[in-house]
Order: structure tokens, then sequence, then C-alpha cells
């Protein structure tokens, strides 16, 4: 009777969810896909890029924008009900190009508040944009973090830019996960072309950005998992990835959110004294 409750205990000890930094768990959800394609990140490539994770499997990445703040997609933060998770749940992995194993270099920092654009719309995602408080500062100087610099210009048609995440090499379920962070060349593209009938159908706004690939691909494509990643033209951030998450399929781009329509907001967010609470729900559903 003792050895049957002690193996039911490892069990449940095994699936239960793991409060912590790094947990044996992450290893495990990070198998989900994320991009496919692309080529290896060196060290400092893109030190402002995160890794965001949560305890309800949700993955996104994100952008060190303040010592103590992270830029990402709105999306990121609601449960299946459309509410708002608690901040709690939410680990923030920074200076590590490896998702496994822990670098020396990593700093790992949990979330102490959300605040999220007051109209962001959770059905057609137009001001897709939240700003994370870590629980403390990222330890800046260092040589693999740093802040992002964030655009404040237009970037024209045709503007050669590389997007940053982590993923497989295919888009097949069962391909294994590459730990290594990876970039992923894209062009931006016409607005117009995007909204075409055959893809977003005039959902591409003005405060959006169409890059990557139109046509199907097999090397270069970002998948689930990478919503709120950034986008860098010339090494300046200039969108966070929002929908078009196409894994390879055609006729479905990337979209992003253009930050320079949001720098001022964003800046405000680091003085904001209060986010909004766990359980909140966007005015429009």
């Amino acid at each position: 009777m003792q050895w049957t409750v002690f193996v039911v205990c490892l069990a449940i000890a095994a699936i239960a969810p793991i409060r912590g930094e790094d947990s044996v768990e992450d290893a495990v959800l990070e198998r989900s896909p994320r991009l496919i394609g692309g080529t290896n990140a060196p060290w400092g490539q893109f030190p402002s890029a995160v890794s965001i994770n949560t305890t309800f499997n949700l993955h996104c990445g994100g952008s060190v924008v303040d010592r103590q703040h992270v830029l990402t997609a709105a999306q990121c933060l609601f449960n299946a009900n459309n509410r708002l998770i608690d901040p709690y749940w939410i680990t923030v992995r920074a200076g590590d190009i490896a998702l496994a194993p822990v670098g020396a270099r990593r700093q790992t920092r949990r979330v102490s508040q959300i605040f999220v654009h007051p109209q962001f719309n959770i059905r057609t995602l137009e001001h897709d944009v939240a700003v994370l408080r870590m629980d403390r500062p990222f330890e800046l100087p260092s040589n693999t973090i740093n802040l992002a610099n964030r655009t404040r210009r237009i970037v024209p048609n045709g503007a050669n830019c590389q997007f940053a995440g982590w993923g497989a090499s295919t888009n097949a379920l069962t391909a294994p996960v590459n730990v290594l962070q990876r970039f992923l060349p894209m062009v931006v593209n016409d607005r117009d072309t995007c909204n075409q009938a055959t893809m977003h159908a005039g959902r591409v706004l003005e405060s959006h950005m169409c890059a990557g690939n139109t046509g199907a691909s097999n090397n270069a494509a970002p998948c689930h998992g990478n919503a709120g990643t950034g986008l860098y033209c010339d090494r300046a951030l200039v969108g966070t990835l929002s929908f078009g998450i196409n894994c390879g399929l055609a006729n479905n781009p990337p979209i992003f959110t253009q930050v320079r329509f949001y720098n001022d907001w964003i800046d405000r967010q680091f003085n904001a004294t209060q986010g909004q609470p766990a359980g909140w729900t966007p005015a429009v559903i």
C-alpha cells in the first residue's frame, strides 16, 4: 500500500505544473512548433529578443524595451475564455540563444504586472501590443542583453528584414525543435497585396506591416509559438508578430504590429502604477 502511494505521488509530481525559473516541464513544452528554416543566430545579434512561457502551455516571443519591461503581443496573455492570465504564471528568458540547456548568460524573470493596450481587439487583433513589467530589472550592461532600438520611421516596401525566434527545421508535426535561436529573412510586402481577397481580405490595417512568404515556403516561415516576436530591419525593431503565423502555407503572409505607431504608449507604461488585473477582459471580444 505504501509503495502504491509512493508511485502515485511520483506520477502526480511528474505532471504537475512546476513554478520555477527553468523547469523540466518547460523542456517538454518547448517541443511545440515555432518556425521552420532560417539560420542559427550568433551571440548578440538579437540582444533584445526574449522567450515568453507560461504554465498554460502558451509560448510567445518578445523584446526588451526597458531595463524592467518587455514588449509582446497582447494576444499572448489571454486564456481560452478571453480573460487576462495572472502575471505570476509568466516567465521571461533573456540573454540566451539556446532554449536548453540553461546558459550562464541567461537572465530569467517573472512578470509582476501586465499592461495591455486599452483598445486591443481580441477578435481582429488590432492594437495587439502589451508591455510586461519584470519582477526585477535585467542586469545591464550585458554582453547578450540590450534594449531594442525601436524605429520611428516608415519601413518601405521591399525592405530586407530579419525575424528572430526558435523552432523546427520543417513544418512536420514530428520535427524536433531546434533549441538554438534562428533568424529568417523577410521582405516587407505591399499592404494592398496582403489585403487581397485570397489572402487577408482587408484585415491588414495601416498600423500593421506585412512581411515574409506569400507563397508556400519550406525554408523560412513562422509557426505557432512566435506571436509577439520581433521583426528587425537594419537592426531596429519595427514590428511584433500578430497573425499570419502560417508555418509555410501559401496566401497567409505574416502580419506584424508596427512598433512606430505605439512608441509613445510603450514609453508611458514604464511609469504606469497599475496594470490590468488577472481576469480582465478586453472591451471588444
